[in-house]
């Protein structure tokens, strides 16, 4: 099975992004554009992988300033 991820943007309310109740489980295409996407908006973000994910997903996150 495929790893799904979660991209969480931090905010005031939930500075560590640690609320996941609402985020959607992603594949990694989807979970990778939207990364980029907050990137491009100054937007901390963390994600959150719900299986294992391999070095390379990882570290595609990592380059982008994914918060761990």
């Amino acid at each position: 099975m495929p790893a799904r991820f979660q991209v969480i943007a931090l905010s005031s309310l939930d500075p560590d992004g640690s609320d996941t109740r609402d985020e959607p489980k992603l594949l990694y295409p989807e979970a990778l554009k939207t990364a980029k996407e907050l990137k491009a908006q100054g937007k901390a973000y963390r994600v959150i992988a719900e299986a294992e994910a391999t070095v390379e997903q990882q570290q595609s996150f990592a380059d982008l300033g994914a918060l761990e």
